[in-house]
């Protein structure tokens, strides 16, 4: 009855896993290549009709302003499935339906009035896109090192599967072999396969030197070790369950094939390993002998993990990136579609340089001069004469970039526009610097001198939201500005584990 239930057990995880690979291959070989071009296209069309379709079904139910709802996630699905080209026809489709059908004045091509509407449609779904183009080049890299993995996996396997070949083949002759130079054989030192022997009549054990490499224990002269010790060094998690399959191979004289884990009797590491056994009767018909494998697949269990690891962080960022994208739009302000277009443009490349370092950094340790400069590219002529940069090597967070590259950009702006760089003659100085008698506070200061004279402004925009209230609630910050006539100056400081790299993280 235990075994029938185990056997179901079994059954039922088997099913779970191959659910999960299925879902995991599907997910991979996005965007779908099975569909030829024109039986793609059909679905593009269809998926925008459908979304068209409900759009009308849900008009009467929605209050007004809500032109795009069920099409942005006709592009998405479009983009996922079937990659940027198919999706950028779906999001051209929809988006001249909901001009023509959604926004008033409807059943016009006018452009009077839709400016605004139109411009965040396309900007949502460019980002959309982007996004999910992003997340596709990712996920066919990642599918490339989850092939390498699986074939790494298959190869050891099938190592293992002739070794127990082997093994089943002269399973009549091993007792005669057993202390014979066959080891080497069926486990070689290059593969990282140990072999072991137990005696279940003596309970002796007897190990390859690869074996006592794995478990990190000193050799014995003939090989033996006691099976307490050996079930000593399997994780305790695992120890109860290892034991019982053993014995359980052993009173059936069959096979088993498994994963466990171990703790390393040198430093304490903790290793997985693939284990495979044999089951050799005496002529009583019980088993005298059991021969096994085991191999370390530590790496293997390590690249899955990470694999599963990298698909929630991409998962996690692109949501972030596109919360803190949106945000941008909705603060974003001008007097006409122009200027709104270029301020959010400014800001979005601003954001993107931050983005770029953090990339190329693999997101940890972004130098903050790099940063900076990053900032002020467009004024990088006059870094040295006008613009004077002073502060030592920092690895900036990933809040942190985004943080203080924001602020710097909102920064240098409204001094190219109104301040020190608005004229022919200011300067501005930069300084950043740790503070306390434990190099526990982050200061920074810009000081803007020589340009035209300051005034307090008499509204609050984004730019001084970004370098005051989003700035302070990203940092935790205490953030000052002064609009003195000589000019203008502001100053943030910060506990320096708000702003540096944690080590570890």
């Amino acid at each position: 009855m235990a075994s029938e239930q185990q056997a179901e057990s079994g059954t039922e995880r088997g099913r779970d896993r191959s659910v999960s690979g299925r879902v995991t291959r599907w997910i991979e070989n996005l965007p779908s290549q099975r569909l030829g071009r024109t039986s793609a296209l059909a679905a593009t069309l269809g998926i925008a009709g459908a979304a068209w379709l409900l759009r009308i079904a849900l008009d009467d139910a929605l209050p007004p302003g809500f032109p795009y709802l069920t099409f942005f996630p006709a592009v998405v699905l479009t983009a996922f499935m079937f990659g940027a080209r198919l999706g950028s026809l779906s999001a051209l489709l929809c988006g001249l339906v909901a001009w023509y059908f959604f926004i008033h004045p409807t059943q016009s091509f006018n452009l009077a009035g839709k400016e605004v509407a139109l411009g965040l449609y396309v900007f949502v779904v460019a980002t959309d896109l982007a996004l999910i183009h992003g997340m596709q080049i990712a996920n066919r890299q990642l599918r490339k090192e989850r092939e390498l993995s699986r074939d790494l996996a298959d190869a050891k396997e099938q190592v293992v599967r002739e070794l127990q070949q082997q093994v089943t083949k002269r399973r009549l002759a091993v007792d005669a072999l057993r202390e014979s130079d066959v080891k080497t054989h069926l486990a070689t030192r290059t593969a990282g396969i140990g072999l072991w022997q137990w005696n279940t009549g003596t309970d002796e054990v007897r190990w390859d030197d690869t074996m006592f490499e794995l478990y990190g224990m000193p050799p014995t002269a003939d090989g033996s070790v006691n099976y307490s010790d050996y079930l000593a060094r399997v994780h305790p998690e695992d120890a109860p369950e290892q034991d019982r399959i053993l014995r359980e191979t052993v009173r059936n004289c069959s096979e088993s094939t498994r994963d466990f884990r171990i703790k390393r009797g040198d430093d304490g590491s903790v290793r997985h390993l693939r284990a495979v056994e044999v089951a050799r009767a005496g002529l009583d018909g019980k088993t005298e002998w059991l021969v096994g494998t085991n191999l370390d697949i530590t790496d293997q269990k390590n690249r899955e993990s990470h694999v599963q690891m990298l698909l929630g962080e991409i998962n996690h960022r692109a949501k972030n990136l596109l919360a803190v994208v949106l945000s941008v739009a909705k603060r974003t302000h001008g007097t006409n579609h122009a200027e709104f277009m270029a301020n959010f443009a400014a800001r979005i490349q601003s954001l993107a340089a931050g983005q770029d370092l953090l990339v190329e950094k693999e997101w940890r340790g972004v130098n903050i001069h790099e940063l900076i400069r990053a900032q002020l590219s467009h004024y990088k002529d006059l870094i040295g004469r006008r613009i004077l940069l002073s502060g030592e090597d920092l690895a900036l967070s990933s809040s942190a970039v985004q943080a203080i590259g924001m602020t710097i950009h909102e920064l240098v702006t409204n001094a190219g526009k109104y301040g020190a760089l608005s004229n022919d003659c200011g300067r501005i100085t930069l300084n950043w610097h740790l503070e306390g008698a434990a190099s526990d506070r982050f200061v920074m200061t810009w000081v803007e001198t020589d340009g035209p004279p300051v005034t307090a402004p008499t509204r609050t925009g984004f730019g001084s939201t970004v370098t005051g209230d989003m700035v302070r609630a990203g940092l935790d910050a205490e953030v000052k500005s002064d609009f003195a006539p000589s000019g203008f100056s502001w100053k943030l400081t910060c506990a320096i584990n708000e702003v540096i790299e944690q080590a570890g993280s």
